[in-house]
C-alpha cells in the first residue's frame, strides 16, 4: 500500500509514497474541510502597519490610505483593528479597538514623514495586536533606521512572533525600491502572504485579497513532522489544499504527525497519521517535487547581483523547466501557466547575464519572490501584472475545493432580490442560491474581500463566495438578462 487517506477533525490528509531509479518521495496533500452552511464567524484581530516615510508621498500614500480606510470600513463591529504608522518614528494611530468611521478618517488624514524604521513599526503592531493576531505590513522602501534593519534579523523575529505567539505577518511591497528579501522573508517565516504591488493601483487589490484571507481561515499554524523534519504550512482557508513533498530513503519506520489549531474552538490538535507501508509510482509526486524545486529556485533569486550569478540561476532554473516539460502533465493549463512564468524568469536572467542592470535585477528579484510564494501558497497566489493574472487565478481555483456537486451558473430569483440589480452588476457577482442566512455568490475571483464585505452589508446575509468558472463579462451578461 503506497497511499493512505486519513480524515481528522477539520482536515483530510493524503500521503503517497513514490520511488523510481532516482529518488524516493512522500507527497503529502492536506485539505481543510469546507464549512457547511454558515459556520460560526470568529472575530478578526488585525494590526495595519503602514510606511509613511517620505518616499511614500503622492499617489502611493493616497491609495494606501484609501485602501486601509476601506479595509477598516469592511470589518464587523465585533472585529478589532489597530493602526500603526512609521517613518523614523512610530505612531499608534489607534490601539486594538472596534472599527469605526472615526478611525478610518484618521487614516485618511495621514501625511508623509521621514526615514523607515520598519522593525519599530512591525514590532509595535505585533505587540498591540497580541497573541493570535495578524499584522499587515506595508512598505515601499528599505529598513534604514531602527534597532534591526537586516532581512535575516527581521525574518527571524517574524518567525519567533508566529511560532511563539501565533502572530501572523503578511507583507505588501510597493513599487520598485522595497527590500524584496526582507518583505518576502518576513511573510514566509511569519506564516502570512506576500504581495508585490508593482503599481499603486494594485495596493487596493492586495488589501482586498488580504481582507478575504483574514476572514476565511479555519485552521491555524499547521505544521507537519515527517521523520523528525518539521515544516510550517501556515493557515488554511475552508476547502484549501496544500501539497508538500519530502524525500525518503525508506518507508519502514516512517512517522508523520500533523499539528494545528481549530480557529472556531481555539483547540490545538496533534494527530499521528497513517503512513504508506511500501513505495509505488506516482506522476503527481514527481510533478510536485519539480514544482517545489521551482519555488525554491525562485526564492534563491535573491543571489542575482551580477552577470555570473544571473548565469548560474538561469542554468539551474532551465534544468527544472526542462524536467517539467518532460512530465506527462506539462500541457495541462495550470502547469503550462507555471512553465510560461518560469520561462519569463529565464528570459529576464538571460538579459541580466548579457547586460546587467541593478534596477532590472531588483525587479526580477521581486517578481521571483512573488512567484516563489505563489507556487508554495497556490490558493493565496497573487500578481499585479496583467499577463500573469489568468494563470494565477487558475492556480488558486485548483487549490480551493468547492462543493462536489457543481453549482449551476445561473441566478436564483430569491438571491437576486436581496439587492438591486445595479448593485450585483457593480459587484460583478452572480447570486446563485440562498441557504438559510447564507447567500452563495459566484465571482470570477471570489477572493475579492472588499466586494464580499459590501455584499454582506447590503444584503444582511453571510456570503459564501465560489469560483464562477466563467468570465466577469459572462457574469454581467447573465445578470443583465435576468
Amino acid at each position: 500500500m503506497n497511499q493512505t487517506n486519513t480524515k481528522l477533525p477539520g482536515l483530510e490528509v493524503s500521503l503517497v509514497a513514490h520511488q523510481d531509479a532516482n529518488l524516493g518521495l512522500l507527497l503529502a496533500t492536506l485539505t481543510a474541510t469546507e464549512q457547511a452552511g454558515a459556520a460560526p464567524r470568529s472575530p478578526l484581530q488585525v494590526a495595519l502597519v503602514i510606511d509613511r516615510s517620505g518616499s511614500m508621498g503622492g499617489d502611493k500614500l493616497d491609495i494606501t490610505k484609501a485602501a486601509v480606510a476601506q479595509f477598516i470600513r469592511s470589518l464587523s463591529p465585533d472585529d478589532r483593528i489597530a493602526v500603526v504608522t512609521y517613518d523614523d518614528s512610530v505612531n499608534i494611530v489607534c490601539g486594538l479597538e472596534a472599527p469605526s468611521e472615526a478611525v478610518a478618517r484618521r487614516v485618511e488624514g495621514l501625511e508623509p514623514g521621514g526615514s523607515t524604521d520598519l522593525y519599530g513599526g512591525w514590532v509595535t503592531g505585533a505587540k498591540v495586536v497580541g497573541r493570535g493576531g495578524r499584522v499587515i505590513l506595508l512598505s515601499d522602501g528599505q529598513a534604514n533606521v531602527g534597532r534591526y534593519t537586516e532581512a535575516n534579523e527581521l525574518s527571524r523575529h517574524a518567525k519567533t512572533s508566529y511560532e511563539k505567539y501565533g502572530v501572523t505577518t503578511t507583507t505588501i511591497g510597493v513599487g520598485r525600491d522595497y527590500d524584496e528579501g526582507l518583505m518576502a522573508g518576513m511573510a514566509r517565516t511569519g506564516g502570512g502572504a506576500h504581495y508585490f504591488a508593482h503599481t499603486t493601483a494594485s495596493i487596493t487589490d492586495a488589501f482586498s485579497q488580504e481582507r478575504y484571507s483574514a476572514g476565511s481561515v479555519v485552521l491555524e499554524r499547521l505544521t507537519v513532522r515527517c521523520n523528525g523534519a518539521i515544516e510550517q504550512l501556515g493557515h488554511f482557508w475552508g476547502g484549501e489544499s496544500k501539497k508538500r513533498v519530502f524525500q525518503l530513503n525508506e518507508v519502514r519506520g516512517l512517522e508523520f504527525t500533523v499539528r494545528y489549531t481549530d480557529k472556531a474552538s481555539g483547540q490545538r490538535l496533534t494527530h499521528v497519521v497513517a503512513v504508506p507501508t511500501e513505495f509505488g509510482y506516482s506522476e503527481e509526486a514527481k510533478l510536485e517535487h519539480l514544482l517545489q524545486r521551482a519555488s525554491e529556485a525562485e526564492a534563491e533569486m535573491l543571489s542575482v547581483r551580477d552577470p555570473k550569478s544571473a548565469l548560474l540561476m538561469k542554468e539551474k532554473l532551465r534544468g527544472i523547466v526542462l524536467s517539467i516539460l518532460s512530465h506527462p502533465s506539462s500541457d495541462e493549463p495550470s502547469v503550462a501557466a507555471v512553465i510560461e512564468r518560469l520561462k519569463a524568469s529565464i528570459e529576464r536572467l538571460e538579459n541580466l547575464e548579457r547586460n546587467y542592470d541593478e534596477e532590472d535585477a531588483m525587479m526580477h528579484r521581486k517578481r521571483s519572490m512573488q512567484q516563489s510564494h505563489n507556487l508554495r501558497e497556490r490558493a493565496k497566489s497573487y500578481s499585479s501584472f496583467e499577463d500573469e493574472k489568468i494563470g494565477v487565478l487558475r492556480q488558486a481555483r485548483l487549490s480551493i475545493s468547492t462543493s462536489a456537486t457543481p453549482v449551476p451558473m445561473q441566478f436564483a430569483p430569491e438571491a437576486l432580490a436581496l439587492a438591486p440589480k445595479a448593485d450585483w452588476l457593480r459587484w460583478e457577482a452572480l447570486p446563485i442560491e440562498v441557504v438559510g442566512p447564507t447567500v452563495i455568490v459566484a465571482l470570477e475571483d471570489p477572493r475579492r474581500g472588499f466586494v464580499i464585505a459590501d455584499i454582506e452589508r447590503a444584503t444582511g446575509h453571510r456570503v459564501s463566495p465560489i469560483f464562477a468558472g466563467i468570465s466577469t463579462e459572462e457574469i454581467l451578461e447573465i445578470i443583465n438578462n435576468a
